[in-house]
């Protein structure tokens, strides 16, 4: 696995190089943020919020719904509370090698309580419904559909993201608990203690193998080119 100071390192090399030394010289580079990186950041993380709040829309119709509170005053939202979640998911992106994807990795954990909104209209609910492992492979689908089926760190990271959230909820609060089965079972589960330490390699494992995935699959690509 290469450190990011050592692709920095490497980079004047590497923008020199032709694409045919690219791979040999073995350096992925973080994709500098153009017009178009962004517009990609911008509208993946609205979709994902937007799957998050449809998502947390069923938790009205499901049994042993209640009114949880203004999330404001409930949930204790802090600036730690913004920025554990976005570093937690930085973390894990960095086993994507790219910058946007980094990026993404961060923004998507705190985007994800868009599930709280809901709380705000002050009606019988389950909260947290995006906590849960349903959520996350429903959001690889729907992503993976709309930015292209072949994209697999987005998909990854759409799933991983939930993780690391989790991870930063449980190093935080001690001891906190998520619906994670729901809409299939409504109770939610108890995680406490160095459970956060799990979560979070889970999702810098999801992320790591989407992403040799994609770079074995440029490489063959490569090799299959060089030989014509």
């Amino acid at each position: 696995m290469f450190s990011f100071g050592c692709l920095f390192i490497k980079s004047a090399e590497f923008l020199q190089a032709s694409d045919s030394d690219k791979l040999e010289l073995g350096i992925v580079v973080p994709e500098f943020v153009a017009l178009s990186g962004i517009f990609f950041i911008g509208k993946t993380s609205v979709i994902y919020g937007g799957i998050a709040f449809g998502f947390s829309m069923l938790g009205l119709i499901l049994p042993d719904t209640f009114i949880v509170g203004n999330p404001l005053e409930v949930s204790g939202i802090t600036p730690e509370h913004v920025i554990g979640h976005i570093m937690f998911g930085l973390v894990a992106g960095i086993a994507s090698f790219s910058f946007r994807y980094a990026i993404l990795s961060g923004l998507f954990p705190i985007i994800l309580d868009f599930d709280h909104w809901i709380q705000f209209f002050g009606i019988e609910m389950i909260p947290r419904m995006a906590h849960s492992i349903t959520f996350g492979f429903i959001a690889v689908i729907v992503m993976m559909a709309l930015f292209g089926r072949k994209d697999l760190r987005l998909g990854a990271i759409a799933i991983a993201a939930v993780f690391s959230h989790m991870s930063f909820d449980i190093f935080l609060g001690g001891t906190t608990e998520f619906p994670i089965f729901v809409p299939f079972i409504s109770q939610s589960v108890t995680f406490s203690g160095l459970d956060w330490i799990f979560f979070e390699v889970l999702s810098i494992a999801i992320i790591f193998v989407a992403s040799f995935l994609v770079f074995r699959k440029q490489k063959i690509m490569y090799q299959n080119d060089e030989s014509f």
